[in-house]
């Protein structure tokens, strides 16, 4: 199911810790580990830069830009070589990808559909705006043909428990699939829970909701029901469960405009997950 894991390394912690869990994922799945650097030509073009060159005496901006395209190549050199010399020692299949461009278009076009792209989340100021995740990693999530790995800047951890997000939609089923998939290949659980309106009115909807979860997985694992509002209950679960190691969700809908005005699910626990969350299409 998973082609190639694509990283997307640019030196931070958090794309230290996306590093960690390729070189994971790469030994346990058996597959390639590419680590992606992107330098990113905003840096060297603009208004801003040509101002930074005439305060540094430069007498053309070319001869300022050709400096600053030299520092970031020899930095971005540098970067997929740490990531190299990493994956050698955690004995992973890897090679390293480097590009020009605008970072999230760039990453995504490496990408084929079944592969993996795990990318760090930024903003670690999430506690106190919900909706922080990177702009890198959420434009990757979005324009993505394939599933999305977000991992937060928190210590690597093998995953042994996997919880999905189910809500019946389509990319949910897909997400039970994947994550169905990456069970079987770590030996790691998988509990699912799904958020209803109405603990009366929507009895028969849980019995379908576990049925056909039971069809997909072609097992009994541990449904967990709960109601109300989707991001609250499942945050409290996520978070009052510390053997959780991954989220598994559909990701974002549809409607880039309905979530701009009534906010995104995906968005919110993508946010303030303390684990890694993979998105699938």
């Amino acid at each position: 199911m998973i082609g190639r894991i694509l990283v997307g390394i640019d030196g931070s912690k958090a794309s230290k810790i996306a590093s960690e869990y390729g070189f994971y994922l790469s030994k346990s799945l058996k597959r390639p580990v590419i680590g992606i650097n992107i330098v990113d030509i905003r840096l060297l073009e603009g208004p801003f830069m040509a101002d930074i060159a005439g305060g540094l005496g430069f007498t053309t901006y070319a001869d300022f830009t050709v400096k600053i395209r030299e520092v970031l190549e020899e930095r971005s050199q540098a970067i997929l070589d740490e990531f190299t010399a990493e994956c050698r020692q955690a004995q992973a299949d890897c090679s390293i990808a480097q590009a020009y461009g605008i970072p999230d278009y760039e990453i995504v076009q490496m990408a084929d559909p079944e592969d993996l792209i795990i990318v760090g989340k930024k903003g670690e100021h999430s506690e106190i705006i919900k909706s922080l995740i990177g702009s890198t990693a959420e434009k990757v999530a979005r324009k993505s043909v394939c599933p999305v790995m977000i991992t937060p800047i928190r210590e690597f951890k093998a995953i042994t428990n996997i919880l999905v997000c189910f809500d019946g939609r389509e990319k949910s089923v897909h997400g039970l699939d994947f994550a169905k998939h990456l069970s079987e290949k770590l030996n790691a659980n998988i509990k699912v829970i799904s958020v209803f309106d109405d603990v009366v009115k929507d009895v028969e909807k849980v019995k379908e909701f576990k049925e056909r979860v039971k069809t997909i997985l072609e097992k009994d694992v541990e449904f967990i029901d709960k109601y109300g509002l989707a991001e609250e209950q499942i945050e409290q679960f996520i978070k009052s469960n510390k053997d959780i190691d991954l989220v598994v969700l559909g990701a974002y809908g549809d409607s880039y405009v309905k979530e701009i005005i009534l906010g995104s699910t995906t968005s919110y626990i993508t946010a303030i997950s303390p684990v890694p969350v993979i998105l699938v299409k």
